[in-house]
């Protein structure tokens, strides 16, 4: 399949999910539930958080100029907000792993990097 950016955000939803799978799966193998929990969680919110942004740009994408960047602080700002929110409560009142949540939220950003290294060998080669 060739990725362009037509499907990037597709190919970057499904590279991230199946990472979470096989990290949370090993996870829990390896290490313990609650270490795995911990991934899912994480992965879960970054996911989330991910195709929030996206929606948001969208619409951005479609508003005037001026109510565009306005627009966008704002649901930036909410997002932000609502994750440490999250992440907050997870941390104090459910007392999850640390270390599992923190793999769990990197998810995507190793996703964009392999996606990145991988399109810019093509682009090399």
């Amino acid at each position: 399949m060739k990725i362009d950016e037509n499907n990037i955000f597709a190919i970057l939803s499904i590279g991230s999910s199946l990472l979470l799978v096989l990290l949370a799966v090993s996870g829990l193998y390896f290490i313990s539930a609650s270490f795995a929990f911990g991934v899912i969680t994480g992965g879960l919110a970054a996911i989330a958080n991910c195709h929030w942004l996206y929606r948001t740009l969208q619409r951005a994408m479609r508003l005037p100029a001026h109510q565009a960047v306005r627009f966008a602080q704002a649901r930036y700002a909410l997002r932000l907000a609502i994750l440490a929110v999250i992440v907050s409560i997870l941390i104090i009142y459910v007392k999850i792993n640390i270390f599992g949540l923190l793999l769990g939220l990197s998810v995507l950003v190793v996703t964009i990097t392999v996606l990145t290294v991988y399109m810019a060998t093509l682009k090399g080669g």
